[in-house]
């Protein structure tokens, strides 16, 4: 079976969804995607709260298993990637962070050229609807919805003011002029409801453009290239095994683990990774898989004397919230992982903050089964580091598309990445103890005051940092040959390709990136539709 389309798009995620609603936008160009999950509606990936249910489940994550962790004794992560329309978007916990202006610059200087943040601040601006208005900074009629918290909680307002008072300057948009500072978080949701780019950008065209083709559950094996160019995907849905075929080309969509999986399956790598598994060489790139990156953070949390999200539930305060979410839109059931955070430097050396110091006003507690609600009254607060050092890569296990691939990644590979998150733990102890939070506070739940000198919380870092589930940077752009694709996302070495998602980020942003890659679907389909313009070259 063998169909034709314009364009193909492999991945219905957070940059995925972006280029399909795009280049669908011509009515005569014609729009395949193909996303490996089913549907985005239910109520794990609907309803926020449901967040941790989503993550838990195989229906929504596909669950990658990493190499065992010698930075951490080891230790083996499990980590999530959006098996569902609207992919990351539709599963994280929606914090809505742009990055730092510098983050962007630093692209440009890396040799991605028109990734400046001059350059990309219209295209966040114009995937943005901010419920608080829009200015010169945030955009006011894009199709995805930003909203603050709402649910307010008192004990996130303490915990800002006493950052203040130890001389964190306010923020009063973190996504706006600067983005140092401490604030409240803009998460991605529309009236209370969580608003992934599937419900942004997806449901308002299936069915109303002739020209878009939408396809759930379709496994894509490999893409195929002839004589140089990209010309379609092989791929399987309810058990058979379908040829699709692209006039113009195949954009890869797939994120930062399945998309250098997907050019290795279709002959596009290192050559020595290529024989290994007997694939036949369509291009060299050194590079695809490698660069790896991730940001890793660690958890503190506090008991206090005030109520918090996650303390005293019972069936009627459950029914009562369950209400009042249903017809308000509001309430517990509407949080994020975040309610408010400062972006701050550990060290005046530091050109741009380099940690992210993020409060929720709940705590979780955490086994082999995943996170759970802790019911006592308390805060979690965590340190993220902003940019890491470590460097991983993405292999192949085998040839066979259904085998997950090979993840190698040291989340504390380097010692300087432990001093910053270990600083950034006692910028939150001092935060705790300041003036008005430590009004409420009643003491340190994790580590625990007795974890003092820098070499017990190194040990504690070591022990318990965690992946934020900001994996990226597997396919990096920039202007230099080794580069898997050129500054208009072009896979070097094959025409007709395109890599759009987090993956061609040449380093990580500061901060949760979700936002960035929605960004990155928005310029990027708006280079394909410049390059379909003019006379390609390759």
């Amino acid at each position: 079976m063998t169909r034709e389309f314009d364009y193909i798009i492999i991945g219905g995620g957070s940059a995925g969804a972006v280029v399909a609603n795009r280049l669908s936008e011509e009515p005569g160009t014609s729009v395949l995607l193909l996303e490996a999950g089913g549907s985005d509606m239910h109520p794990y990936t609907r309803i926020p709260a449901g967040s941790a249910l989503a993550i838990a489940s195989p229906k929504f994550n596909w669950m990658y298993e990493i190499e065992p962790d010698p930075s951490r004794d080891g230790r083996v992560d499990i980590w999530p990637a959006g098996k569902v329309l609207g992919g990351g978007s539709s599963i994280n916990g929606m914090m809505f962070v742009r990055g730092n202006a510098w983050d962007y610059d630093l692209w440009a200087q890396k040799g991605a050229t028109g990734w400046d943040y001059a350059s990309v601040l219209p295209y966040f601006r114009k995937m943005e609807s901010y419920a608080l208005g829009s200015d010169e900074w945030r955009g006011g009629q894009g199709p995805q919805h930003v909203d603050r918290t709402r649910v307010p909680n008192a004990l996130t307002d303490l915990w800002v003011k006493a950052a203040e008072n130890i001389g964190i300057p306010r923020n009063d948009d973190l996504n706006g002029a600067s983005q140092e500072g401490v604030g409240y978080c803009d998460a991605s949701q529309k009236d209370g409801w969580r608003h992934s780019t599937a419900q942004a950008y997806i449901r308002g065209i299936k069915g109303q453009r002739a020209n878009f083709t939408l396809e759930l559950n379709a496994f894509v094996q490999r893409i195929i290239v002839e004589d140089g160019r990209a010309v379609g995907v092989c791929y399987s849905q309810g058990g058979r095994e379908i040829e699709a075929r692209a006039r113009k080309g195949v954009v890869l969509s797939a994120g930062a683990i399945a998309s250098p999986k997907l050019l290795l399956l279709s002959g596009i790598g290192p050559a020595d990774e290529l024989t290994r598994h007997g694939i036949g060489m369509v291009a060299e790139s050194p590079e695809v898989g490698a660069n790896l990156q991730e940001h890793p953070a660690v958890i503190m949390s506090f008991h206090v004397n005030k109520p918090s999200l996650g303390a005293n539930r019972n069936p009627v305060s459950d029914l009562l919230h369950g209400m009042n979410f249903i017809f308000r839109g509001r309430g517990p059931l509407t949080t994020g992982i975040g309610h408010a955070q400062a972006l701050v430097k550990t060290d005046d050396r530091y050109a741009a903050p380099n940690v992210q110091l993020i409060i929720s006003p709940f705590s979780y507690d955490f086994d082999e089964r995943g996170p759970k609600l802790y019911n006592k009254p308390s805060v979690g607060l965590a340190v993220g580091l902003a940019r890491p050092e470590s460097r991983g890569t993405v292999r192949l296990k085998s040839a066979d598309p259904e085998d997950k691939p090979l993840i190698n990644y040291p989340l504390l590979g380097e010692q300087s990445e432990v001093d910053q998150m270990v600083a950034g733990c006692r910028i939150l102890r001092k935060i705790a103890h300041a003036e008005p939070f430590r009004d409420v506070l009643v003491d340190e739940r994790l580590p625990g005051a007795e974890v003092e000198s820098d070499a017990e919380l190194e040990r504690y870092v070591r022990q318990f940092a965690f992946p934020m589930y900001h994996v990226s940077c597997s396919c990096r752009m920039g202007s230099d040959p080794a580069s898997v694709v050129d500054p208009e996302l072009r896979v070097r070495g094959v025409s007709g390709l395109w890599v759009v998602d987090a993956s061609v980020m040449p380093t990580l942003p500061a901060g949760n990136i979700n936002a960035s890659a929605i960004m990155i679907g928005e310029r990027g389909a708006d280079l394909i539709k410049q390059q379909a313009k003019t006379p390609e070259t390759v």
